[in-house]
């Protein structure tokens, strides 16, 4: 094993460095080429980003492109981004992916599952996963943009329930429904400790992600451009950023 995810202690003053660990930059558009895989790279390489991911068919270029990183690791996307497919075609895709030595793994859920009142069939498709990818971390994408507060509750108790180490909150895909700063909340006062959270789908600039983080986010699945105009924020704001700066109106959430 290369090694697995790890997340750094929370803190109170962050730094380009650690805003950069926390982010895990994709490239994910319908026509991703191999040039934009190796961009990517190039980028979490030299700002040091957590892990990063691409479309499937590039994974064996990703791996070997991440070969010399010092820092950023390779994750897989099981079912992403519908959730759609069957249990064991997700079981499969997860038993070939684990051949690669994945830092962590990420997988949808079928939400019209959840939404029509299935919760076993929700709970069977996550724990099958889990059952075929031990010892690596999971986050569970469960499309809360999608979903009611209540369903939210439910898709992570499913989650955690199942043996989720992360809760993520979208796949990116729900076009003009990003994540808010309510979904965060929602999230976080459901799984507490017991699971961590990753928000993905519509964190472009430094002020949304800032607050996520102060509100219990972990993680941030940000497109490749997004995150390298985040970090130019920072760099714009002296490089270091104080959180008992960053302020949540009661409003937004």
């Amino acid at each position: 094993m290369k090694g697995i995810l790890t997340e750094r202690p929370r803190k109170t003053i962050l730094t380009k460095d650690d805003i950069a660990y926390m982010m895990d930059p994709s490239v994910l558009k319908l026509d991703t080429t191999l040039s934009d895989v190796k961009h990517m790279v190039e980028v979490c390489k030299k700002y040091g980003c957590g892990t990063c991911f691409c479309w499937p068919c590039y994974y064996p270029q990703l791996v070997e492109l991440l070969e010399d990183a010092e820092v950023t690791k390779f994750g897989t996307s099981l079912g992403f981004p519908t959730g759609q497919e069957t249990t064991e075609t997700k079981v499969f895709l997860a038993h070939q992916f684990m051949e690669l030595d994945p830092a962590t793994n990420d997988m949808q859920i079928n939400v019209g599952w959840l939404k029509e009142g299935f919760d076993d069939l929700v709970y069977n498709d996550i724990k099958a996963v889990r059952d075929a990818t031990p010892g690596v971390p999971l986050k569970v994408i469960i499309e809360a943009m999608l979903l009611t507060d209540e369903e939210i509750v439910r898709a992570c108790e499913l989650s955690i329930k199942a043996g989720a180490d992360y809760v993520k909150t979208g796949s990116g895909f729900s076009v003009g429904k990003p994540t808010t700063l309510h979904h965060v909340k929602v999230i976080m006062d459901t799984i507490g400790d017991r699971a961590q959270l990753k928000v993905a789908g519509g964190v472009r600039d430094l002020d949304t992600l800032l607050k996520m983080y102060k509100l219990g986010a972990t993680r941030f699945g940000i497109g490749c451009a997004a995150a390298e105009q985040i970090l130019a924020e920072v760099d714009a704001m002296g490089g270091e950023i104080n959180l008992d700066t960053v302020v949540i109106d009661e409003a937004e959430l």
